[in-house]
This record gives C-alpha cells, structure tokens and sequence, in this order.
C-alpha cells in the first residue's frame, strides 16, 4: 500500500478530476516540477490510473441513474399530443438512435466474452 502525503493525495485528486498539472500543483501547493516528478513514479501513475478509473465510474453510474428518466421524457414528447411533429420526429431519432447504440454496445461486448472463452486472450 502506497502513503500518499496530503499533498500528493490533493495533486491526485484534481488530476482525476482532469485537472492540469499546472492546475493541480496549484491546488496542491507544490511546484509543476513536483507534479511531474509524481507522475514519473509507478505507484503515482497506478494509483492515478485507479483514481481516473473511480471517477468515470462514478460517471457513468450518474448516466445510467438519469437514463431511464431521460427514456421517460422522450417517451411523454413521443406520445404528447401537444407536442409539434417536428418535436416529435426529433425525439423518435433521439430514440430510436441511442436504443440501436446500446444494442450494439451489447452485441459487441457478448462478442468480446466469446472471443475470451474461444482463444482465453482478452480482445482489445
């Protein structure tokens, strides 16, 4: 287990964030030479690349959380009558569009499980 100093876990931190170096060393209060010394360490670079991992998880959780009421948004545009059939059309597109992206998301990553199962190396 790697101790990171307050200052490093800071640098950290807003790295993962996508915070700049420069960014970074400021929040941290080290200079941009520290910083890129940092990123030079393995163990720095690891724990960075599980830090980076951890905030687009936490990312994509919040998508995830949001797309069914985004799905029930559109669905209320589709089937408004209110709604213009410009608006409508749009909304279809939206989709329909993003519906045919998650399929083929899917189908790619059930490809990927069989090639693994198939030849035991992990596809790129």
């Amino acid at each position: 287990m790697v101790n990171l100093t307050a200052k490093q876990a800071k640098a950290l931190t807003l790295l993962a964030a996508g915070a700049t170096n420069a960014e970074a060393a400021k929040g941290a209060g080290v200079s941009l030479r520290t910083i890129d010394n940092w990123k030079a360490k393995p163990d720095f670079q690891k724990l960075l690349s599980y830090a980076v991992q951890a905030q687009l998880n936490s990312s994509l959780a919040e998508l995830v959380a949001g797309a069914s009421d985004a799905v029930k948004e559109l669905n209320s545009i589709i089937t408004s009558p209110d709604t213009p059939s410009r608006v409508k059309v749009t909304a279809i597109n939206v989709l329909l569009t993003n519906a045919m992206k998650v399929r083929d998301w899917a189908l790619e990553e059930r490809l990927e499980a069989l090639e693994y199962n198939l030849d035991g190396t992990i596809p790129e």
